[in-house]
C-alpha cells in the first residue's frame, strides 16, 4: 500500500505562471499542483530544453505567479522532468528560496482546499 512521505500536503490547482530561465527566457506553464515545498508544473515543447550545465549540478528558474490577491516569486531547483503527453511536459520543482509572506500565501491557498 502507498504511505505518503511528504511532509507538506500537496493539492492539486491550475494557475497560471510563468517560468524564468537563468538566461531570462520567458515560458508560460500552469501550476497544476502545489505545496509548500514545491510544485509541479506543466507546459509546451518550451520545457524540453531545460538541462542543467554540462557538468555543472541542478537547474534553477524563477517560477512568477499569483494567488488570490498576491503575487508570488520563487527561486526553485527542478529535480525532475516527464512528458505527460506528446504536446505537454511536466516539472517537478523544490522551492529554493522565497520571502515568508509567500510561504504564507502558499500554506494559506493549501489549507483552504485541504478542508
Amino acid at each position: 500500500m502507498f504511505q505518503e512521505r511528504r511532509i507538506y500536503p500537496r493539492i492539486p490547482c491550475d494557475v497560471a505562471a510563468e517560468l524564468e530561465t537563468a538566461d531570462g527566457r520567458m515560458i508560460d506553464v500552469r501550476v497544476v499542483n502545489i505545496s509548500r515545498s514545491g510544485f509541479h508544473v506543466e507546459g509546451g515543447d518550451m520545457l524540453s530544453d531545460l538541462q542543467p550545465p554540462e557538468g555543472l549540478g541542478a537547474t534553477e528558474i524563477w517560477l512568477h505567479f499569483g494567488l488570490s490577491t498576491s503575487a508570488l516569486h520563487c527561486h526553485c531547483r527542478i529535480v525532475y522532468k516527464r512528458r505527460t503527453a506528446h504536446d505537454c511536459i511536466g516539472l517537478g520543482l523544490h522551492i529554493v528560496s522565497t520571502d515568508e509572506q509567500a510561504l504564507q500565501d502558499i500554506d494559506t491557498f493549501v489549507s483552504a482546499r485541504l478542508n
